[in-house]
This record gives structure tokens, sequence and C-alpha cells, in this order.
């Protein structure tokens, strides 16, 4: 797989995402993506990606400053 950006060579890696909602701010970890080697741009996969805006949506209402949350624990 290329890069969009750089056309460098992209290969599966994990990653962090953070989402800052204003009144909270959501961390999860280990999220599978694909990486370039080059400029390290990170892309998901369509699957992860509505995955990620599910966790997201879970934790936007439960939690009151800052959660930190394993991808794989709560993907499952």
């Amino acid at each position: 797989m290329k890069c969009f950006f750089c056309k460098g060579d992209k290969e599966s890696s994990l990653t962090i995402d953070v989402t800052d909602l204003g009144s909270c701010i959501i961390i999860v970890r280990g999220i599978p993506c694909h990486k370039c080697t080059q400029c390290g741009e990170t892309t998901f996969d369509l699957i992860v990606g509505e995955r990620l805006e599910q966790i997201v949506d879970s934790l936007r209402n439960s939690i009151s400053e800052i959660a930190v949350v394993q991808y794989s624990s709560v993907a499952a």
C-alpha cells in the first residue's frame, strides 16, 4: 500500500488516537493502522475507523475528564 501524501510504503502498525471533546479527553491506545515508513502518516481500515467512533461515543457521557483505553480490550 502506498501513502497518499508522499507515496512512501505503508506497513501494518499500531497507533494512539487522542480525541478532545472539550469537556473530556479520550485516549485510545493500540489501534491497528497502516503507517507510512517515510512520513509517518497513519490510516485506518473502515471497520477500525467505525469501531473507534463507537468507542469514543460510548465513553463520551461516562467520563468527566480523561479516559485511556486499550483498543483491543474495548473493541471485542
